[in-house]
């Protein structure tokens, strides 16, 4: 039988306002592959309308960062490999397409924690960025439980007795 640690526990049985873990973790997994895809075509659209001549000499007082432009455009693009596959492992039920989610939202967390310390912004900027901080902790964690659910599906099934 197999080892059941205490960090292997499901934290949650059910995702908030679904049927169950599932439709939950495909849910989230589809509005995060929407919101990767619009990050990386309005990224895109910024880059090319807005800030057009980025590589040329600045003639202005108005200096604007084009790297996070650029940082944006990575991590949205790295977003909807990670949603797509997230996608895919609900529908397959293979929870190992699951992890490069589990491991990029607390690097995702990491980054939005960083954009707050380094930028000044306004109050609303701030607002979304804690908001979208705890929807990705929440998505992180509906995704675990299913993981976890997942991982263990079969071994009741299991003949007692083999390793």
């Amino acid at each position: 039988m197999a080892c059941h640690c205490w960090y292997l526990r499901q934290i949650v049985t059910r995702c908030c306002l679904c049927y169950s873990l599932r439709f939950g973790v495909l849910l989230l997994g589809c509005i995060f592959l929407t919101w990767f895809i619009y990050l990386t075509v309005g990224t895109g659209f910024m880059m090319e309308s807005i800030f057009p001549d980025e590589y040329q000499k600045y003639t202005t007082h108005f200096n604007p960062a084009p790297a996070a432009l650029k940082t944006t455009m990575v991590f949205s693009f790295f977003g909807i490999l990670v949603s797509a596959l997230l996608c895919i492992g609900v529908h397959n039920n293979n929870e190992m397409l699951f992890l490069p989610f589990l491991v990029f939202s607390p690097v995702w967390i990491l980054v939005h924690i960083l954009v707050l310390l380094v930028y000044t912004f306004k109050l609303v900027i701030i607002l979304l960025t804690l908001l979208t901080i705890v929807v990705l902790i929440y998505t992180w964690i509906v995704v675990w439980s299913y993981y976890v659910h997942l991982l263990f599906a079969y071994e009741d099934e299991l003949e007692t007795g083999y390793i």
